[in-house]
């Protein structure tokens, strides 16, 4: 549902009847706040609102909304018909996204139940998951194909579990590697993203801990780095050096400044 479009309707016809904001609101059984949102493209009006809204400036619901399917499907649930309506119109997952702001996420959710499978994707729920229930999002993201696909997952990422990100997260990385949690990685717990910096520090691709430092406690980042060091030099440091405190840099350095003059001092 277009947003911008709505609210310049409910803008044109509230001015049309020589209204102010304040006075649309008064009897509207809203706050200004609300109807200045509304006007500005910002929000859209709650669904229980539209009856009320299209009384007082005198049209349909069809009329303020400006969109026949969306009418319709609106319509259907103000009357609790979304059952019936999905089963003769086969409900379709941009169609829900479409009315999503208009509805409370309870609705939402039930609207959901009845959408047909094949047109549940990625893109999808990245534009539902600000209005629909975590369970049902989560229910949705099972069925969805994240890999190849990670940056999408970021944009729902904070309406999900953490507990559920672990998870995905550790099937993500078995086939794309921990390079590509790095858009997801700020929603990780601590123990995941440790147990992913065990990953790479044995495996020898330091360069993958970039991704993962941001986000990891500096105390541990100090410890896999001196651990690092012993093995594969202060180099391979590189990555993670701006994330260590002060402290261990300034042991590296005094090691490096050592280990450099050691040969000079046999001499």
């Amino acid at each position: 549902m277009n947003l911008q479009q709505v609210g310049r309707k409910i803008s044109q016809l509230r001015k049309e009847r020589d209204m102010t904001q304040n006075e649309l609101a008064d009897k509207a059984g809203v706050s200004y706040q609300a109807v200045s949102s509304w006007e500005r493209g910002l929000t859209m009006p709650d669904i229980s609102k539209l009856p009320g809204i299209s009384q007082v400036l005198g049209v349909s619901i069809d009329d303020l909304l400006d969109n026949d399917k969306e009418v319709e499907l609106i319509k259907d649930v103000l009357n609790k018909n979304t059952a019936v309506y999905a089963e003769e119109k086969e409900l379709h997952m941009d169609e829900v996204v479409e009315v999503a702001p208009a509805l409370k996420p309870s609705q939402v959710d039930e609207l959901v139940t009845h959408v047909e499978p094949e047109s549940i994707n990625l893109h999808e729920l990245r534009n539902l998951a600000p209005f629909v229930s975590k369970e049902v999002l989560q229910e949705l993201a099972q069925k969805v194909e994240f890999t190849g696909n990670i940056q999408e997952l970021r944009h729902i990422a904070p309406f999900l579990d953490t507990e559920y990100l672990d998870r995905l997260a550790l099937k993500i990385e078995q086939v794309d590697g921990i390079g590509a949690l790095r858009h997801i990685a700020p929603f990780l717990s601590r123990e995941v993203l440790q147990q992913l910096a065990r990953k790479a520090e044995f495996s020898g691709d330091i360069s993958e801990l970039r991704n993962l430092a941001p986000f990891l406690d500096t105390e541990y980042l100090d410890e896999l780095a001196l651990r690092i060091e012993q093995v594969d030099g202060i180099r391979a440091l590189r990555h993670i050096a701006p994330f260590l405190s002060q402290h261990v840099l300034d042991q590296l350095a005094l090691k490096a400044v050592y280990s450099s003059q050691k040969p000079n001092a046999a001499n």
